[in-house]
């Protein structure tokens, strides 16, 4: 979640990252603690209606394969610069997210830590029907 061009001039010393999850693993794990993630929630999810999570697309490059998947910025880690460098190389090949795909990440990201609860809402009732 760190922003790239903060690696890229060497202004972090530790990344913030966030799990993917494939889409059917999340639903599956979000049943086994008794909750429902039904076609629904799976479409707000989709329109980016849920703040805390990211829907990514399948893809399928240079016999690299995801599902579609969750990024879930509930669980928020960080880890040495040079440690997540060191795995990137063992890792190999890997896939990158491109713009403007990344950046719509890191702007759902801000979405979710940026919100602001107020103490009380405006009543669904006074926009429900124009009074009088």
């Amino acid at each position: 979640m760190t922003q790239t061009c903060d690696i890229a001039h060497g202004k972090v010393a530790s990344l913030l990252l966030c799990p993917w999850w494939d889409l059917w693993r999340f639903v599956e794990a979000v049943k086994a603690k008794g909750e429902n993630f039904g076609s629904d929630l799976r479409e707000s999810l989709r329109r980016g209606n849920l703040p805390g999570y990211h829907l990514l697309n399948e893809v399928s490059q240079d016999g690299i394969e995801f599902g579609v998947g969750v990024v879930d910025f509930h669980e928020v880690h960080t880890a040495p610069l040079d440690q997540v460098k060191a795995f990137a190389k063992s890792a190999g090949k890997r896939l990158r997210l491109r713009p403007p795909y990344r950046e719509h990440l890191a702007q759902a990201f801000a979405r979710f830590f940026m919100r602001v609860g107020l103490p009380v809402d405006v009543p669904r009732e006074k926009v429900k029907k124009k009074p009088g």
